[in-house]
């Protein structure tokens, strides 16, 4: 993947320079338009990311990045602005930002982005930072979601910062799924039609038939899974005791069903490559068209009485223990605060969207005998970030939670929030419990 850096020379007002990204291994003084980033293979693969450095290991910018001090009008006078030129290129579906993780960041920071595709530049839209925390041992890197650009061939990123500072070794990434291995053998997943394991062949996953209540669930090989990226095995843990929902903020609420395993891919390709997951964050996703993904590797098969009676997760800092996670594609936060295109005052889940959430939570919860409009009690392992509670802090909350019920966040989105005490009663009444 070659990128070319045009660098806007923002604080001195100097010419630009045009230089092939991939060639670069320079790193400037911000400001100056001197020198280019510098770009690196991030994956095993390295035609499915490269990534840019906009920061070294003091959070300096680098040479990609430009820095100017924010309007007179702004409330603090250390705030700034930083920004990059626009990078064009080959073709990529997601940018994703990451960092140092053990590196502080303004609680203000912001983040914008500009897509070009089809010979223009798009608006500037605002770039989620808050990731759904996973185990902390599992991620290597700090990061945001990944943003689905759809197909693109490039980008500028500015941010703006209240204290005038960035995370260390900040790195813009550009994702092309398209370019695995898997995404390139498989067959393009139509989400018109719906899979499930019963029409599988037989493999190394057992058991391949459909579990009693089972619904349609769509097999990672169906938005094209890298498995070689993934730790080998599954993560098991002893059991199930809740659910918790999020959103995925992904960047994109008006995506097309030919789009979504591109998108699911987008995600997993992120944590993985980028972040340094052992595998893709959530057990499961359910997209606006009704359609159920298998996210996590082992998240069809786990049930009590196996060899697999719980998978663990990477979506809620401190409890992935004794639950699963549910993402529902899409941003269901009013007016755009969490990012991405417009979702306007009343951004709420498809119809299709919460009749196939209903259906997947029933069909688990019944197999670990969870009451769906009971409550239960998690236990916290600490992790700070997202975490308030300290390890060993003991929460009562709904069998049926959201990933905000467990930490501090906006996920699942406030319209998503409002509908689960419905979402409760739905899942009571397909399992005769209502």
């Amino acid at each position: 993947m070659q990128f070319r850096k045009t660098i806007p020379a923002i604080a001195l007002g100097v010419v630009s320079l045009t230089v092939p990204i991939a060639a670069s291994a320079g790193t400037g003084s911000a400001g100056t338009g001197s020198s280019s980033p510098t770009i690196e293979a991030t994956t095993a693969d390295s035609s499915q990311v490269e990534s840019a450095t906009l920061t070294d290991n003091n959070g300096k910018p680098s040479g990609s990045l430009s820095v100017k001090a924010a309007p007179k009008a702004a409330a603090a006078q250390s705030e700034k602005v930083f920004s990059t030129g626009a990078m064009t290129g080959e073709e990529f579906s997601s940018i994703g930002l990451s960092w140092k993780k053990e590196s502080a960041v303004d609680s203000g920071l912001t983040a914008e982005t500009r897509i070009h595709r089809d010979g223009a530049w798009g608006p500037w839209q605002n770039v989620p930072l808050g990731l759904d925390d996973g185990v902390a041992e599992e991620a290597k890197r700090a990061g945001a979601p990944a943003f689905y650009t759809d197909d693109a061939d490039g980008a500028q990123v500015r941010f703006t910062s209240p204290k005038g500072s960035l995370p260390q070794d900040l790195k813009l990434s550009f994702i092309d799924p398209a370019k695995s291995p898997a995404t390139s053998s498989s067959s393009s997943s139509s989400t018109s039609t719906s899979t499930s394991t019963s029409d599988r062949e037989p493999s190394d996953r057992e058991p391949r038939t459909a579990q009693a209540g089972q619904p349609d669930v769509k097999l990672r090989e169906d938005w094209g899974a890298d498995e070689s990226l993934a730790d080998p095995g599954y993560k098991t843990q002893p059991s199930i005791k809740a659910a918790l929902v999020h959103h995925t903020v992904t960047g994109n609420n008006s995506y097309t069903q030919e789009q979504v395993p591109q998108i699911i891919n987008g995600i997993y390709i992120q944590h993985i490559t980028v972040l340094g997951y052992g595998d893709f964050p959530y057990h499961f996703v359910v997209d606006r068209f009704g359609g159920i993904w298998e996210g996590r590797k082992g998240s069809i098969e786990m049930r009590p009485g196996t060899e697999i009676p719980g998978i663990l997760g990477g979506h809620a800092s401190g409890f992935n223990t004794n639950t699963f996670g549910v993402a529902m594609l899409g941003n269901f936060e009013p007016n755009n605060s969490e990012g991405g295109e417009d979702t306007g005052p009343d951004p709420k889940p498809t119809e299709a969207m919460t009749t196939s959430l209903a259906d997947l939570l029933a069909w688990k919860a019944g197999q670990y005998e969870l009451a769906p409009e009971g409550s239960t009690q998690l236990v916290s392992a600490g992790g700070g970030g997202t975490n308030p509670h300290p390890t060993g802090t003991v929460l009562d909350v709904p069998v049926i939670s959201a990933h905000k019920d467990v930490n501090v966040t906006a996920c699942p989105g406030a319209k998503l929030y409002e509908t689960l005490p419905d979402l409760r009663k739905q899942v009571a009444d397909r399992l005769g419990a209502g």
